[in-house]
């Protein structure tokens, strides 16, 4: 994320794992876990708002991090342009189809992919295929478990915007990848080898450092940037 040092930035949907540049937090369900992967953390400025709604005035922000939020709302268009209203730049990061297709979350309701720089967007219609078996599978095999870090990327769409999101709705009937098209699968494959050593160890980087001393740390340096929260 192009975050600068000035910039005044809003998280939401920060949940139990907020960025630890994010000066002020946001998210729906404060007291509810379920659709979370662990407790809410509320070091900073907490507000309680549905993103679809956001309690902000036109550019509040300079910056706008939405990761792992777009997939349970029930209108991503409209969250989308109240990401652009609030702030003028951001980042959004979602599960891909591919993620989706194998491990499913049944409280997703939408499925993305990245293609040419555009978030493509479809209503999830069929319902998770494997159920709790990949689930179960990352949890308890060491094995599938490096698999899924060391192609870690074919797993996510990251997507930094400035100005405004481009994105489309397509038919959810209409397949937006073609997994027998060799040309995407080598597309996916050179992304992965293009990926920078220091974002590709990530996953297991973060496996050594103890959970309880990387939310420390987070805290840490959130107490330091800490400001009074305002309207710009």
């Amino acid at each position: 994320m192009n975050i600068r040092p000035t910039d005044f930035v809003l998280e939401i949907g920060s949940g139990h794992n907020p960025k630890t540049r994010s000066d002020v937090l946001c998210d729906k369900f404060i007291d509810d876990d379920l659709q979370r992967g662990g407790e809410i953390i509320t070091d900073r400025s907490m507000i309680e708002a549905d993103g679809q709604y956001l309690p902000f005035a036109d550019s509040s922000f300079d910056y706008v991090i939405c990761s792992h939020v777009l997939e349970h709302v029930e209108d991503p268009k409209l969250m989308i342009s109240e990401l652009e209203r609030v702030a003028s730049r951001g980042y959004i990061e979602v599960p891909s189809e591919i993620s989706e297709r194998l491990y499913g979350w049944p409280y997703h309701l939408w499925i993305f992919n990245l293609i040419d720089g555009k978030l493509l967007i479809q209503k999830k219609m069929d319902p998770d295929q494997f159920g709790q078996l990949f689930h179960t599978l990352v949890a308890e095999d060491k094995g599938f478990l490096r698999f899924h870090k060391k192609y870690h990327p074919i797993f996510l769409v990251h997507y930094e915007w400035e100005k405004k999101i481009d994105y489309e709705f397509r038919d959810s009937n209409t397949p937006t990848l073609d997994f027998n098209s060799s040309e995407i699968i080598n597309n996916m494959l050179k992304e992965i080898q293009s990926t920078p050593w220091p974002k590709k160890w990530q996953p297991f980087i973060k496996d050594l450092i103890p959970k309880t001393v990387v939310s420390n740390f987070k805290t840490m340096i959130a107490k330091q940037r800490r400001q009074p929260w305002h309207n710009k």
